[in-house]
C-alpha cells in the first residue's frame, strides 16, 4: 500500500489551537475525578481520561463521550498515612498507601497557582523515573498538561492532580545527588526521541503492549518538555536509555524487519475506528506516532501506528 501521509495530512489529523469538543474533557475529568486509578483483577492503569485527551487531539473530540461510556466509575478512596508532602516528599515516593497525601497536596498546589511551576518542580524531582508504571504516571501528567494548554478550568489542574499523585507513588526511590551521566554531544530531546524511534522499530517487530509504551513513554515526555529547563532534559534522556536500552541495542535488526512492512494510510475510516475500539491503546499509539512523525517525517513512526488500525489484529493482542 503506498502511503497518502505527508507532514501536511498530520497537521490536519492533528488537532491545533481551538481543538474541537475540547469541553468534552472537563466533563470527562469531574466523572473519573474519584474513581480508581487501578482497574480490578489486572491491576493495570486505567486508561479513561487519557484516551479522551488523545482522542480530542486527533479531531474525534465528538467521540469522547460514546466511547467513555463503555469505561466505568469505580468509587476509590485514595489512602493516606497523614505525611506532609511539602516537607517530608521523600519518604512517601513510591508508596501506595500515600496516595491521597500526594493528592491532596498536588490539589492544592494547583488551586490558583502556577500550573507550569508546579510541573517544572515536580518533573525534575520525578524524571529520573519516567519508566513508573510502565510510563503511566509520566503519561497521565502529561495528558492533562497538554489539556490545561488549551484550557486552563478546575477539571483539568484536577486531573494534573492526579496524573502526578500518580507517578510519584510508582517512583521506586528519591532522586540521586550525583550529577547526571549526560551522553556527549547528545542533544537530550533529540536522545528522547531516538527512543521513540527504537521503540516504533520494537513495536512494529514484535507488537506487545510494554513495547508500544516504549513509544508512548517518550512522546508524552514531549508533551512536557517545553516546561522544563535542560537539566531535567538531561535526565529525561538518561532514564530512556535505561528504559530502552534492549529496544536500543536491537535498533538495527528491528529496523530491517520493519524494511518490508507497508506504509499505513490515515484517513478518517481508519481515524473513526479508533473509537469505536473501547480499548485506549490504538487511539493514544496513534496521536503519539503521528506527533513522532510529524517532527521527524520518519515513515518507521507510521508503521507502528499502523500495527493497531486493525481491529482483528489488536483483539488477538490484547487477548
Amino acid at each position: 500500500m503506498q502511503s497518502i501521509v505527508t507532514s501536511h495530512s498530520v497537521d490536519r489529523i492533528l488537532a491545533h489551537g481551538d481543538r474541537a469538543n475540547e469541553d468534552a474533557l472537563d466533563e470527562v475529568y469531574r466523572k473519573y475525578r474519584s474513581s480508581h486509578p487501578f482497574l480490578p483483577v489486572t491491576h493495570f492503569i486505567d486508561h479513561s481520561t487519557m484516551g479522551s485527551e488523545a482522542l480530542v487531539a486527533l479531531g474525534l473530540g465528538h467521540k469522547v463521550m460514546d466511547w467513555t461510556s463503555h469505561h466505568r466509575v469505580r468509587p476509590y478512596d485514595a489512602p493516606s498515612v497523614g505525611v506532609s508532602i511539602s516537607s517530608a516528599w521523600t519518604e512517601a515516593i513510591g508508596r501506595k498507601e500515600c496516595h491521597g497525601d500526594w493528592m491532596r497536596y498536588f490539589e492544592s498546589e494547583l488551586n490558583g497557582g502556577s500550573h507550569e511551576d508546579v510541573l517544572a518542580l515536580w518533573i525534575e524531582r520525578f524524571a529520573h523515573d519516567v519508566g513508573a508504571f510502565l510510563f503511566h504516571g509520566l503519561i497521565r501528567t502529561a495528558h492533562a498538561a497538554r489539556a490545561l494548554q488549551h484550557k486552563d478550568t478546575p477539571e483539568r489542574r484536577g486531573e494534573l492532580a492526579r496524573g502526578l499523585a500518580l507517578w510519584a507513588i510508582g517512583i521506586k526511590s528519591a532522586p540521586s545527588n550525583e550529577p547526571t551521566d549526560r551522553a556527549v554531544g547528545v542533544d537530550p530531546i533529540a536522545g528522547i526521541m531516538h527512543c521513540a524511534r527504537a521503540g516504533a522499530a520494537t513495536f512494529v517487530r514484535k507488537s506487545t503492549i510494554p513495547n508500544l509504551h516504549l513509544v508512548t513513554g517518550p512522546m508524552a515526555f514531549m508533551m512536557v518538555a517545553h516546561h522544563l529547563n535542560s537539566r531535567v532534559h538531561d535526565v529525561a534522556a538518561t532514564a530512556f536509555r535505561l528504559t530502552h536500552a534492549r529496544a536500543i541495542k536491537a535498533m538495527e535488526s528491528s529496523e530491517r524487519d520493519a524494511h518490508s512492512e507497508p506504509i499505513p494510510s490515515f484517513d478518517q475510516t481508519h481515524l473513526a475506528a479508533l473509537a469505536e475500539n473501547t480499548d485506549a491503546h490504538p487511539i493514544k499509539l496513534t496521536e503519539a506516532a503521528l506527533r513522532a512523525y510529524q517532527a521527524t517525517g520518519d515513515d518507521l513512526l507510521l508503521k507502528a501506528a499502523g500495527k493497531v488500525q486493525n481491529y482483528g489484529f489488536w483483539r488477538a493482542l490484547v487477548g
